[in-house]
């Protein structure tokens, strides 16, 4: 393959590429500073409210704010890459060498992907291939609860993120204390009750389509076994 100078395009979409995740990542990191400190984070500081624990009286302790940070950050990371990694080694045609895949250098999840692959290495074929549906089925029911979480939160107004929900941090607004327009409430719970009815519309669809692919799957059975031989 011939190599030959960058042109100038290139380059300069390199480093805007470069640049925005800097900036991304230096307004996580700022945003998790602030979180961890029991600081404002520009979001909050722009609206006027402030995290305050279950009692409603004093902000979050460190330990609290550790949990929250844990929850709403690290855990849907972690899932997401486990799954994913539990759905490949499973769709694998044949399982992985587990001494070769042993890292030369240290990666976060090296020591996951590793039990994963000893683990699935012990598991016959049928068996994997029984458990490829329960995995897609667990990464469609965590979607799914995020969708009925946000449809909670727009009855109730409490809790936006789940991560807050788990650690019990919520807020309060320190100015502008003034009851709130019935109709903009009236208006979020509408939006909660539409969110939760086209919520259980799809997994009534998604039961029913379960269903008779497990119909169909029956009946070719049955239709296998009346074949002549």
């Amino acid at each position: 393959m011939p190599l030959v100078p960058a042109n100038q395009p290139q380059l300069i979409r390199s480093s805007q590429k470069d640049e925005y995740y800097q900036n991304n990542l230096t307004n996580n990191a700022n945003e998790l500073f602030h979180t961890f400190a029991g600081y404002q984070t520009l979001g909050e500081e722009y609206v006027s409210i402030i995290q305050v624990d279950p009692s409603k009286r004093r902000i979050p302790s460190r330990m609290r704010r550790t949990a929250l940070i844990f929850f709403h950050t690290f855990v849907p990371y972690l899932l997401d890459k486990v799954l994913i990694c539990i759905e490949n080694e499973l769709e694998a045609e044949t399982p992985q060498n587990t001494q070769q895949q042993t890292s030369r250098t240290w990666r976060p999840l090296s020591h996951v992907r590793l039990w994963i692959q000893r683990a699935v290495g012990m598991l016959t074929e049928s068996q994997r291939k029984s458990l490829i549906p329960l995995v897609f089925a667990l990464q469609q029911g965590i979607t799914l609860l995020y969708r009925l979480h946000v449809a909670v939160f727009y009855i109730t107004g409490a809790f936006y993120h789940i991560g807050k929900r788990a650690s019990g941090v919520s807020y309060l607004r320190v100015g502008n204390v003034a009851g709130d327009d019935p109709r903009i409430s009236n208006s979020y719970r509408l939006l909660g009750a539409l969110s939760l009815l086209q919520l259980g519309i799809t997994l009534t669809l998604q039961f029913n389509n379960l269903r008779q692919r497990q119909r169909a799957r029956q009946e070719w059975k049955q239709h296998r076994n009346l074949l002549p031989r």
